[in-house]
This record gives structure tokens, sequence and C-alpha cells, in this order.
């Protein structure tokens, strides 16, 4: 699955992240930032998957839970958005 940045970052998607990144600064998060500059983890990232699956009601399956899928911000919200439909987000 080919994964692409987008900037249209929605807030609920964009609180979940947060949560899960110590050097992150909230007004300053971009699509392009990387998740492991933000302070992800190889624990956060099992973290952050739990959340984002309990959270939006997805599963996010194994053939992309992958470095390049928790690579940045836009790469995650890419798959996140696909998967759970980002017509689900009002402030998209």
């Amino acid at each position: 699955m080919e994964i692409t940045l987008t900037t249209n970052i929605p807030v609920a998607f964009r609180k979940t992240l947060l949560a899960h990144l110590p050097y992150a600064d909230a007004a300053d998060l971009s699509a392009a930032d990387d998740l492991t500059a933000l302070g992800l983890n190889s624990m956060g990232v099992v973290q952050l998957l739990t959340d984002l699956e309990e959270t939006f009601g997805l599963e996010l399956p194994d053939e992309l839970i992958t470095e390049e899928t928790f690579g940045t911000v836009g790469s995650l919200w890419g798959v996140v958005g696909r998967l759970v439909g980002a017509d689900r987000f009002a402030d998209v």
C-alpha cells in the first residue's frame, strides 16, 4: 500500500498521537515530522497502535505495521485515514 503525506490531519488524530510523543509541540506538529525524533520508540508504537485501534475502531493489518507507516505524522495518518475513512472526522 502506498503511503502519502497529507496536510489535512484531523484534531482527533493529532490528540491521540500527541499523547505518545513526549517531544512534540501541538502547535508545530506537521505531516513531515519524524515520529522517532518526537520520542516514539518501539514500546510507544505498541501503545499508540492500541490507542488508535481503540479510539478509531480500526485494526491495522500486520503488513502495515512497518517503519514506513510509523515514520512520520503524515505517513501514519495516511494509513489510519484510509482505514477509518477520513470522512468520519468533522475537522478535515
